[in-house]
C-alpha cells in the first residue's frame, strides 16, 4: 500500500507526491484520503483509500527502468501509423494515454513522431495535444525518478524520441 511521501503515479495526471493522509467524515461514515500533489500542473488530489486499486494509482518506475523508457521513445509502431493515416488523429493515443502506464505514453510519443516525420504539414491539433500531454506525463514522472528539473525531463525526451 502507499504512504506519505512515496511518489505516486495517478493515470492522465502525471506523477505527484502523496503529501498527507486525511480522515473526512462524509455522511456520518469516516473515509481516509490520500492527498496527492502533482508539482508539474500544482494540482492536489484526494483520493479516497478504498478506491485506489481502481484508480489506477501506482508508484512512479524504477530508476532501472529509465534506459527502457529511452528506447521506448524512439521505436514507433510501425502498424500503428499505417492504422492511423487514414484518419486525422487517434483515439487510441487517448486511450493510450488514459492507462497511466509510462511506456504507453513513450509509444504515443514514438508513433507521433514517426507520423509527424511523414507528413509534409506537421501533426493535425488533437495529435499534438495527444504528444503534449504524453511528454508531460512522461516529464512530471522523471523529474520523481531521477531528481530533475522540468527542463532536464524535456531535454531527456527530446534527445531519446528523435526531436519529438
Amino acid at each position: 500500500m502507499f504512504k506519505v511521501g512515496d511518489h505516486v503515479v495517478y493515470p492522465y495526471h502525471g506523477a505527484g507526491t502523496i503529501k498527507d493522509m486525511e480522515e473526512k467524515d462524509i455522511l456520518g461514515e469516516k473515509i481516509n484520503y490520500f492527498v496527492v500533489f502533482f508539482p508539474l500542473n500544482h494540482v492536489t488530489l484526494m483520493l479516497p483509500e478504498g478506491r485506489v486499486k481502481e484508480s489506477g494509482l501506482r508508484k512512479v518506475i524504477e530508476t532501472s527502468k529509465v534506459d527502457e523508457l529511452a528506447s521506448a521513445l524512439s521505436q514507433p509502431d510501425l502498424n500503428a501509423s499505417k492504422k492511423e493515416a487514414a484518419r486525422p488523429y487517434s483515439k487510441e493515443n487517448e486511450t493510450l494515454l488514459k492507462t497511466g502506464c509510462i511506456m504507453d505514453a513513450a509509444s504515443v510519443i514514438a508513433n507521433l513522431t514517426s507520423k509527424e516525420g511523414e507528413r509534409t504539414n506537421g501533426l493535425h491539433m488533437e495529435d499534438r495535444k495527444n504528444m503534449d500531454r504524453a511528454k508531460q506525463f512522461i516529464a512530471s514522472e522523471l523529474m520523481l525518478v531521477n531528481d530533475i528539473s522540468e527542463e532536464e525531463a524535456y531535454e531527456f525526451i527530446m534527445k531519446n524520441s528523435q526531436g519529438a
